[in-house]
């Protein structure tokens, strides 16, 4: 798989996760997949596996946010993995303020599915991540 096609596979799991589809999404991350959120980082937490993808956007996503889209647009491809530069674009379930927010992720790629990724509001923090200065 190349890096564009990497990409492709990016940006179609976001978009299957933007619009609620959760099994298209789910089918296109490893089995072993391993996602850490940016509010999950804060806390040293990650979500392990299709069924913690799963709970993360059934019970903490989707309770949080009554529409969340993660929209890729550049990516760069740094030591094997994915940098995805984006932005969320989302709306509060309990109050209706609308977000948008820019975001970096560090994506790994594993026998063509999604095997890991991360969330980085600091694109430095990310750069980082990835091994870069």
């Amino acid at each position: 798989m190349n890096t564009a096609e990497e990409y492709e596979l990016v940006r179609e799991t976001w978009a299957a996760f933007s619009r609620a589809d959760l099994d298209a999404g789910l089918e296109r991350l490893h089995p072993e997949v391993e996602i850490v959120p940016f509010g999950a980082a804060l806390e040293g937490r990650s979500y392990r596996g299709r069924a913690g993808v799963q709970r993360w956007f059934e019970e903490e996503l989707a309770a949080a946010w009554e529409r969340f889209e993660t929209i890729p647009e550049d990516y760069r491809e740094v030591g094997g993995q994915l940098i995805v530069y984006g932005h969320w674009s989302a709306q509060a379930r309990s109050t209706g303020v609308e977000i948008e927010m820019p975001a970096t992720w560090v994506i790994e790629i594993r026998d063509g599915l999604i095997s890991r990724w991360e969330t980085f509001t600091d694109r430095a923090e990310a750069h980082r991540k990835a091994g870069l200065e």
